[in-house]
């Protein structure tokens, strides 16, 4: 049974691609803070309880790998918005984005490509549209996930000697829980967004899982390094 580990894969798109990986055979390890909504699925999950705030601890990694003998698949999913305009971010406010959306992504691409170098693998970073443009009043999000995408680039020419491919997904306006919440306050909001996606509609939890199986899948076999926006289309300019 293959093995893939997501980090945040409890909860919102993480679960989405928790579920994926549960539906295609995989034995998954997610970790985070807490179980989530990990009990709505069913099928070979493994829960391992770790705050990657603490970015230099990767020993979730190394127990995984004891465990099971090799990691087919890392998902770095976890991360952390922060909707407020560069002047206004506070210090700690800054280093709590680039602890966990790029020192975590970063420490983890370096453990797994050490323990996988012999057998080889696939990361797929999680990144954002707002790593390909910039975002109103979001400056330390676009920050950190612009990071994610050098990052991606980075391990896929360093680690391909390995037979580690390392690629990235950059979702878009995606209809979670978390989006729902937020819009539902302001209806405007949401009809304004949606008028500048050429297919008109937010995209799906699933959207991303999917891209995000993909890449990790032999049927990407001879893609490495790409980042491959799930956006409808918004991050081109329409």
């Amino acid at each position: 049974m293959p093995i893939a580990v997501i980090t945040g894969g409890n909860k919102g798109l993480g679960l989405a691609q928790t579920r994926k990986f549960l539906n295609e055979g995989y034995q998954v390890h997610v970790v985070a803070r807490s179980r989530g909504d990990l009990e709505t699925l069913s099928g070979d999950v493994q829960f391992h309880a770790h705050d990657l705030m603490a970015w230099r601890d990767t020993t979730y990694l190394d127990a995984i790998h004891a465990a099971t003998g090799g990691i087919d698949v890392l998902v770095n999913n976890a991360g952390m918005h922060l909707k407020k305009p560069v002047w206004e971010v506070a210090p700690e406010e800054l280093e709590e984005r680039l602890d966990l959306n790029v020192k975590a992504v970063f420490a983890a691409c370096g453990r797994y490509v050490a323990l996988q170098r012999e057998t080889g693998g696939a990361i797929v970073n999680i990144s954002s549209m707002g790593g390909l443009m910039a975002l109103p009043g979001s400056a330390a999000y676009v920050t950190a996930k612009t990071a994610v995408i050098g990052l991606t680039r980075s391990v896929a020419v360093d680690a391909a000697a390995f037979g580690i491919r390392c690629n990235a997904v950059a979702p878009g306006f995606i209809d979670t829980d978390m989006t729902r919440a937020i819009l539902e306050k302001d209806p405007a909001r949401r009809a304004k967004i949606e008028g500048r996606i050429p297919g008109g509609a937010f995209g799906m939890p699933s959207n991303v899982a999917n891209a995000v199986y993909f890449l990790a899948s032999d049927q990407a076999a001879h893609i490495n390094g790409v980042v491959l926006p799930v956006d409808g289309g918004f991050s081109i300019g329409f």
